[in-house]
Order: structure tokens, then C-alpha cells, then sequence
């Protein structure tokens, strides 16, 4: 059987001209412009922007030591945005250390859109590696949540209320931003993509070599396959350089350095360093 050519990929994602913050009931809710329709674009029209967009974003909730240290605190694990219904918005309850991670997220929707919040998926995802240990420090127990289930059942609503709207929570927003940060740069299931929202076409015509097509119509799936088409075959990855910390794409998965400067940068320093400690030894 003749190998398929995998590389034809079209989006038709819905984006809106404007995106606002708005809290409703205690919940910041993302939503989209009312009363307008949205225009539809092609995210893989320049699928490796959008694929660093994506990871600086991610970042900016990893790094977030306010946001973790509120689901910690928790005892949320693993991280479901469920479970703010539970606790409570961490973007309501707690606004002043929420704006630089509301400013980081905001961007991104205003140039993609919103990711689609499907009614029969919770979203879930992990800790980012440096808090994995307080992570496992949290004891697990089945009584946590007791036999209370109504927030769940507030949830199911409010997200059934935000599939006909367009709106996102910005927790599950984050929680999402946060997922594909982990799986591109940490690895963390990094080998699993869904595929949701497309048409799939084989495409015979006069080539020997069949082509599969698809047309997609939800930016989460774009990303996936955005990420698995840059991973496949070729060796690339997303990384974030040693030395000035910027993401970059690489074309070989061992790469620390986003150039050659950085490289001599990071070992001139890191040279400089080890002179310090030896003299500090020998002082002594």
C-alpha cells in the first residue's frame, strides 16, 4: 500500500474583532464581541507563530506563582478547571495577582481566537515540573470533595451556557494555554494530539503518492497538528533558549541555544562563574 501524504492541512477558525474580560457571578468569563458575526482564518498560514505564541502564553501561567500557589493551596491535582467551581475563581478571588497573567492571555485571544470548550470534556492537566514536588506533597483523599456535587452541576450549565455564546472561562483558558505548554516544552504526554472539528479528504488525483487532507474548524485541533507536522519526520521541536530564555524553533530536538551568540554567552558566563568559585575555594 502506497505511504499518504499528511502535510495538507486548512483551517477555517472563527475569530472575532474584539475579545473582553467580564465577570459574571464571581467567574471572569473571555467573550467575544456581541452582536457581531465572526470572519474565519487559516491558523497554518504561519503555523510556527502560532505555535510560539502558544508556549510564551503557556508560560506566562506556569510561571505564574500566584495561580499555582492558589490551586495548590487547594489541593487541586491533578489541575481541572472544574474544580474552580469548587474552590473558586482564582481570577475573581484573587485580581491583582490575576492581571499579569490576564495581560498575557488576552493577546493571544485577541490574534487567534478562543479555543473551543467542549460540553463533554473537563479540561485536566498537570503541574509544571519545578512544583511537582508540592504537588505530591498533597494527600489524597476520597472525602476531599465530599458528596457534593453541585458545582459540578453549575459547571455542566455554565458551560453549555458559554457553548452558544463563544465565551471561555479564563481559568479553563489558562488551564488549556498551560496543557500545551506542557506537552511542547516539558514533554508531558507530548505524543498525544486530538483530532476534533475536521473534514478529512483523500485526495487520489494523479499523484502516486495519496494525499489526506483536512479542513479545520477549531483551533485547538490547528495546534496539535500544527505541533505534530513540525515534530514529524524532521526532527524539529518548540525549545526556550538557555541564555536569553526566548522560544525559538529548532531544527534538531537537542537544541539549547536560539543561536550561536547565546551559545558563547551562556558558556563564557557559566566560564566566568566557575573562575569565581575556584578563586573563592582557593581564598579559603
Amino acid at each position: 500500500m502506497p505511504q499518504m501524504n499528511f502535510t495538507h492541512f486548512r483551517g477555517a477558525v472563527p475569530r472575532f474583532r474584539n475579545y473582553a474580560a467580564v465577570a459574571e457571578q464571581r467567574v471572569l468569563f473571555i467573550t467575544p464581541e456581541a452582536g457581531v458575526l465572526p470572519r474565519r482564518y487559516d491558523p497554518f498560514e504561519d503555523s510556527e507563530g502560532l505555535l510560539l505564541d502558544v508556549v510564551r502564553a503557556g508560560a506566562a501561567v506556569a510561571g505564574c506563582d500566584a495561580f499555582m500557589d492558589y490551586c495548590l493551596s487547594h489541593k487541586m491535582l491533578p489541575l481541572r478547571d472544574a474544580d474552580f467551581w469548587r474552590c473558586g475563581d482564582f481570577f475573581t478571588a484573587c485580581p491583582n495577582e490575576a492581571q499579569p497573567l490576564l495581560d498575557a492571555i488576552l493577546p493571544f485571544v485577541q490574534r487567534y481566537g478562543l479555543p473551543l470548550w467542549e460540553q463533554n470534556n473537563i479540561i485536566t492537566t498537570s503541574y509544571p515540573a519545578r512544583h511537582e514536588q508540592r504537588a505530591m506533597a498533597i494527600p489524597f483523599s476520597e472525602d476531599d470533595n465530599g458528596d457534593d456535587v453541585g458545582y459540578l452541576i453549575h459547571y455542566e450549565a455554565v458551560k453549555r451556557a458559554c457553548s452558544r455564546s463563544g465565551a471561555v472561562t479564563a481559568c479553563t483558558l489558562a488551564l488549556m494555554l498551560l496543557d500545551f505548554y506542557l506537552r511542547f516544552l516539558e514533554g508531558v504526554d507530548g505524543s498525544h494530539f486530538f483530532i476534533r472539528n475536521a473534514e478529512w479528504t483523500l485526495d487520489f488525483e494523479h499523484n502516486k503518492t495519496p494525499e489526506l487532507r483536512a479542513q479545520v474548524y477549531d483551533l485547538t485541533t490547528c495546534i496539535d497538528l500544527a505541533y505534530a507536522q513540525l515534530v514529524s519526520g524532521e526532527g524539529r521541536a518548540v525549545r526556550q533558549c538557555k541564555h536569553c530564555q526566548k522560544f525559538f524553533i529548532a531544527d534538531d530536538w537537542r537544541a539549547e541555544y536560539c543561536s550561536p551568540r547565546c551559545r558563547g554567552a551562556y558558556n563564557s558566563k557559566m566560564t566566568r562563574k566557575r573562575v569565581k568559585e575556584r578563586k573563592l575555594r582557593e581564598g579559603q
